[in-house]
């Protein structure tokens, strides 16, 4: 498991994100305060004109890949969690195929268009 995996997911299930602007450094919170905070954090990247442009012929900032990067890693670490504590949970109510197949998309775009290390993807490999 890569050390940003590691870092995150550790034995008593608390998560310690480095969030930009209230979390300076690695703080311990619970799985549903760090989504909540990722779901945030990623809707504030996606709805800043200056990182995600929607006027034809406003050309994308440098830092675009950098932020797609980061934004496809952290929903990345979604799925591992979602299939490492919740998988039992998936397929009692029936809906494995659904998850396996949001992540084989998930796999399957940011592998084809190289956004994402292939260290980070390592966890999932023999699940």
């Amino acid at each position: 498991m890569s050390m940003a995996l590691k870092q995150v997911f550790n034995k008593d299930r608390t998560f310690r994100p480095k969030h930009e602007h209230k979390y300076k450094k690695p703080t311990a919170l619970s799985a549903p305060k760090y989504m909540s905070l990722l779901m945030d954090w990623i809707e504030v990247q996606i709805n800043n004109e200056n990182i995600f442009p929607t006027n034809v012929g406003t050309p994308f900032p440098k830092t675009f890949m950098q932020v797609a990067k980061k934004i496809l890693s952290r929903l990345f670490r979604v799925f591992v969690h979602v299939y490492i504590h919740h998988f039992d949970r998936v397929s009692q109510m029936g809906a494995e195929a659904h998850v396996n197949t949001c992540y084989k998309h998930f796999y399957y775009f940011v592998t084809e268009f190289n956004l994402t290390d292939h260290k980070e993807l390592e966890p999932l490999v023999s699940r």
